[in-house]
């Protein structure tokens, strides 16, 4: 055997042996994570059940069945998982939304002489397409206990339940709705090789300032240096923030 194939022969060796290098640190990283998730998790659950019951019933009293939504999100690999979240909106909250739209579409017809008038309709699509993103100051849909279970973030507690089942981590990207998404940038779309989370970079900045753009960098920014330390950061970071409700409802 030639030199030259001797040399040959050891490159590709040792290129094999930094790929098995590769694949055995990103399984025992892997592991790890699911192992963090599984103990946390279910730890949590259990520790969490008076408040997750008390919850329940709560909602039971005031509004009957069920106790929980769920709205499809967008997980790893752009695949779609119904989340679930305590319901904190009436059952009826849709035959609401519906009046209060129709009440700002006539209260904006009236400018108009003709409420029929091809511009009135056009403004009527509109509000109609995007009522769902709009807020309202004191919203008659929500819930009395509702509004608790927002400001202390207990409507995301069924989450628990999701990563306990390996569909969301403790610490990732927040999932997004599929409207959310569709207007995503192919550089957003990377956010979207790992798991979503619980808690994430992102959740403990100053989210009550933090631009889109800027939420989804510190997203990649995980993406591209995740580890169970890093993991442990986050975790420990977000226990005083949401116990200062930090960023609201």
């Amino acid at each position: 055997m030639s030199q030259t194939t001797q040399t040959s022969l050891w490159q590709h060796l040792a290129a094999y042996a930094l790929l098995a290098r590769h694949h055995l640190r990103h399984g025992l990283r892997k592991g790890a994570k699911r192992g963090l998730d599984l103990a946390v998790g279910l730890t949590m659950v259990l520790l969490l059940s008076p408040l997750l019951i008390t919850a329940a019933l709560m909602i039971i009293i005031v509004d009957g069945k069920p106790v929980t939504f769920a709205g499809k999100r967008v997980g790893k690999f752009s695949r779609l998982f119904p989340m679930m979240k305590f319901r904190t909106m009436r059952r009826d909250a849709e035959a609401i939304e519906k009046k209060i739209q129709e009440h700002k579409i006539s209260q904006t017809a009236q400018h108009f002489v003709d409420p029929e008038h091809e511009s009135v309709m056009k403004l009527r699509h509109a509000l109609l397409k995007f009522s769902s993103a709009e807020k309202y100051p004191n919203d008659p849909r929500i819930l009395p206990c509702g509004k608790f279970m927002r400001k202390f973030s207990v409507d995301e507690l069924p989450q628990l339940f999701h990563i306990v089942s390996g569909d969301m981590s403790l610490v990732g990207p927040r999932p997004f709705a599929m409207w959310e998404v569709a207007e995503f940038t192919p550089r957003d779309l990377l956010r979207h090789k790992i798991k979503p989370g619980l808690t994430g970079l992102w959740q403990i900045s100053n989210r009550n300032s933090i631009t889109h753009d800027e939420a989804i960098g510190l997203d990649l920014k995980y993406a591209a240096k995740q580890s169970l330390w890093l993991d442990l950061k986050i975790l420990l970071m977000t226990v005083p923030i949401a116990l200062k409700n930090r960023g609201g409802n």
